[in-house]
């Protein structure tokens, strides 16, 4: 301790409080007064009047008195209380603490009114007022944000986190129940301890409180895929299967069965409403699949009513693990895609086989090219579920990920719902997501649209080179227009034209240099250099390339479209296929293609418009025609609790778009309302200053009939919900 402390703290495995908590921690107190303080996960809200509950265990050599006290960030008291500890083993105490002020940031401080030393564990302060007043409840204001989406489940307890870095620190569910003290938490493959005070039950009860479904992830037996990947022994997968059977009984058996004993015991004798089980989290292969069709088999022999989900790849789906399972209720897809691909692919779901299964969509977003989530991102998830609604007959249901973030520590760019120790505030996508739940026909309608885009937008912009996780090099650039010939760079000496570049979606500036009479990037990074003041507007860029060491081949960029690069990726995704990008969403189709590094490649790109031809030593590789995605894109459905036709469109673009509706011979009333979420700009957002900048607007529509006219702004998602007369 530093000269003049009055105490010292530190990590003791000395007679812990039990095998779940092996560390406490010791405190040595030489005079009165010093303070043990704790600010929690960036800071404590206190509200005036309102009250918390504080548990904590301590051990004494001698009796000794300690103060517990609320505090604000500045370390003005709000409350206290004195607890006197005895000496000997270890005790449980409790106190309630009356806030007398209101503190965004506060803290909670243990002030040793006697010195000595003592031992602390499992200390705990919770509020009084939970979601539902449960105890080891949601924060309210946090779980009304969620109830009021009415969301039909919920996914528990996570995609990753069900996983676990290694199979070993996998959460287990029976370890997340009883008393918070005997249960030893669970390390996050994001990084951070979770206590599991939220755990299977507290989960359960929350989707109870919100009038939603619970789907429960359960391990397999594998680790996470991105992390290291490693299956247990088959000889422990039947442990697995009746573990996960147990999960059930928990949730939905008989109080006389063993498993719904224990939840009557804990205060719930009513089942639960856990309505899907779902097997791995991202897994791929036949071997995860033929682990699936066991637990499936297991599953059904006891629970015949309880769909099993088996969970495919990221962005598609897994035909190995899929022909491996055999018969499967539900397969789950995670589909996070960049800024406009949801638009250029719009109604993607059409083009997938009906096999017998339904899909689930058990995490999507757009999540590459809109910062933290802009309104052009809900826009694009708005056109990914009118997807999805349009193809229902297969996908069933779909979830957002991830739900929440607090501020102070972020894990992922586009959450959905942001909170700090004080505040919360909803992303307009969340908007969005409301809307659709609260206008979900029941009836899918056919719907058509004709809509001709202003203008013709044709590519243009400046002229690149890049790598990605490779050190390449580059010769004799020439870019073309009109048979003429608009720049050359033969790199005899200095590129002067040339400038690496950050900032455009990914990675550093490498390392470029001219050496040997080539443009050389000798680092093995992402990195773009660009030809100044060049435009690549209905131009062929010919150029010779070179792989020098690396993962992937050469990127050619050919100037911009609709706000993103125009790319010609060959030989990437670990120098397997090639294919044309927005950014780096794949446009038209991808080609399998591989090149030998040291070899030397004529590489040629056309840009024509908005079309663009890839040629590899004068073979076509690659050709692609840029979707327009300032568009209108419209679906309806009819609810048959109210007879009304629903119909949802959305204006991808930047001018208003005056459009007519025609149903034909039905008869549509008079009057029916008008909902409509938009922004000026697409990269606006919401956010704690202004919580409510992008929300829903609902109006009342009159002069109705089968046919009329209304405009779409720009920028914007409309839902009509008509009567029939």
């Amino acid at each position: 301790p530093a000269t003049g402390a009055t105490a010292t703290i530190g990590l003791s495995v000395e007679r812990p409080l039990n095998d779940a908590t092996p560390h406490s921690l010791q405190v040595d107190t030489t005079a009165a007064g010093a303070r043990l303080v704790n600010a929690g996960h960036w800071g404590m809200r206190f509200v005036q009047g309102d009250g918390y509950r504080l548990s904590f265990f301590a051990r004494a050599e001698r009796a000794m008195t300690v103060t517990a006290l609320l505090q604000s960030a500045n370390g003005r008291t709000l409350a206290q209380r004195p607890v006197t500890i005895p000496a000997g083993n270890w005790q449980k105490h409790e106190v309630r603490l009356a806030a007398e002020g209101s503190e965004a940031s506060g803290r909670l401080a243990l002030r040793f009114d006697t010195p000595g030393r003592v031992w602390l564990d499992m200390v705990s302060l919770f509020p009084e007022k939970t979601f539902k007043n449960r105890p080891n409840g949601a924060r309210p204001d946090l779980a009304q944000v969620i109830a009021d989406m009415k969301p039909g489940f919920i996914r528990g307890p996570g995609g990753c986190f069900a996983e676990g870095i290694t199979v070993e620190s996998r959460p287990q569910w029976k370890r997340s129940l009883g008393p918070i003290e005997q249960r030893p938490g669970t390390y996050s493959p994001w990084g951070y301890w979770s206590t599991d005070g939220f755990g299977y039950h507290e989960f359960l009860q929350f989707a109870e409180d919100v009038g939603a479904d619970a789907l429960w992830v359960v391990n397999v037996g594998v680790s996470c895929s991105f992390r290291s990947g490693t299956f247990l022994d088959d000889a422990e997968v039947p442990a697995l299967i009746e573990d996960t059977l147990d999960a059930i009984e928990y949730a939905i058996g008989p109080v006389s069965s063993t498993w719904g004993a224990m939840r009557a015991k804990h205060g719930h004798p009513a089942p639960f409403p856990l309505k899907y089980i779902e097997i791995g989290n991202e897994q791929q292969g036949a071997r995860y699949g033929q682990r699936v069709a066991q637990f499936y088999k297991a599953i059904k022999a006891r629970y015949p009513q309880m769909p099993v989900v088996l969970s495919s790849w990221i962005a598609g789906l897994d035909r190995r693990a899929i022909d491996a399972v055999g018969p499967i209720d539900i397969i789950d897809e995670h589909a996070y895609k960049p800024v406009n691909w949801a638009i250029e692919n719009f109604d993607s779901f059409a083009s997938y086989k009906r096999e017998g299964w339904d899909l689930y969509i058990g995490e999507f977003a757009t999540n590459a090219g809109v910062g933290r989530g802009n309104w052009i991102a809900a826009i694009n998830d708005a056109a990914y579920m009118m997807s999805v609604e349009k193809n229902t007959d297969l996908v069933k249901m779909a979830s957002y990920a991830p739900l929440l973030e607090n501020v102070n520590h972020r894990d992922w760019e586009v959450n959905m719902i942001h909170f700090d120790s004080s505040r919360v505030f909803a992303r307009a996508t969340y908007f969005v997501q409301k809307l659709f739940a609260e206008n979900l026909p029941s009836v899918s309608l056919p719907a058509t649209v004709a809509y001709a885009p202003v203008g013709d937008k044709a590519i243009d912009g400046p002229v690149g080179l890049g790598t990605w996780n490779t050190a390449a090099e580059f010769q004799d650039v020439r870019v073309e227009r009109d048979g003429k010939v608009v720049h050359q760079s033969n790199f005899a000496g200095a590129p002067a034209p040339w400038s690496p570049v950050t900032g455009r979606g990914q990675g550093s500036r490498g390392t470029w240099q001219v050496t040997e009479g080539a443009y050389r990037q000798s680092a093995n990074e992402v990195a773009f250099s660009y030809l100044t003041g060049s435009s690549a507007a209905n131009t062929t860029i010919s150029l010779k390339a070179r792989k020098i060491s690396g993962a992937e081949g050469f990127l050619v960029m050919g100037g911009e479209v609709d706000g993103r690069r125009v790319q010609w990726n060959v030989a990437g995704w670990g120098n397997t296929q090639s294919a044309i990008q927005a950014s780096d969403a794949i446009v038209g189709r991808a080609v399998r293609h591989r090149i030998e590094t040291g070899r030397w490649y004529d590489l040629r790109l056309e840009v024509r418009g908005r079309t663009v031809r890839g040629y590899v030593d004068n073979v076509l590789i690659n050709e692609a025609t840029y979707p327009r995605i300032d568009t209108v894109l419209a679906i309806a459905g009819r609810d048959d609790r109210t007879g009304e036709v629903i119909v949802k469109a959305i204006n991808t673009g930047p001018d208003a778009a005056a459009m007519t509706f025609d149903f034909g011979a039905a008869a549509i009333a008079a009057t029916g309302t008008l909902t409509t979420i938009t922004s000026a700009n697409p990269t606006d957002e919401n956010s704690f200053e202004e919580p409510r900048k992008i929300v829903p607007v609902t109006t009342t529509m009159t002069g109705l009939g089968a046919t009329f006219t209304r405009t779409l702004p720009p920028y914007s998602l409309t839902i009509l919900r008509l009567g029939r007369r």
